[in-house]
């Protein structure tokens, strides 16, 4: 598990199993559900999940919601996994955007995405 800033984490499988239960509770509600329906959906092998609302805090107001109550409105996401495998880049973004509904529903504004299958993420390295 590496922690770069209390704002982004990064782990594999192995690591990501083990994990989980300590790295969910030291995140927000809203990086929690993410990280939790994620890893349940789609078991990746790799995910990393930057909360980037800090830096949209002069253009996007608290409005109430659970996600700008939290801090929690503006997320960069990778993903790798199997499950993005015959899909192309919108059908990607679509099953994450429709398995992450409710957090939408909950205030969460943005959602940066890079999703790539093990083989798309070998070949870039």
């Amino acid at each position: 598990l590496s922690w770069t800033d209390k704002n982004r984490f990064s782990f594999t499988t192995s690591e990501m199993r083990r994990f989980v239960a300590m790295a969910t509770s030291s995140l927000g509600p809203i990086a929690s559900n993410i990280t939790r329906k994620l890893e349940e959906k789609l078991k990746p092998t790799a995910i990393n999940l930057i909360n980037d609302s800090s830096k949209h805090s002069g253009h996007y107001k608290k409005d109430g919601s659970a996600a700008s109550d939290a801090g929690e409105t503006h997320f960069r996401l990778q993903v790798v996994s199997d499950a993005f495998a015959g899909l192309g880049p919108v059908k990607r973004h679509q099953l994450v955007y429709g398995l992450l509904s409710e957090e939408f529903a909950a205030g969460l504004h943005a959602l940066s995405m890079d999703l790539k299958t093990p083989s798309e993420a070998d070949q870039k390295q």
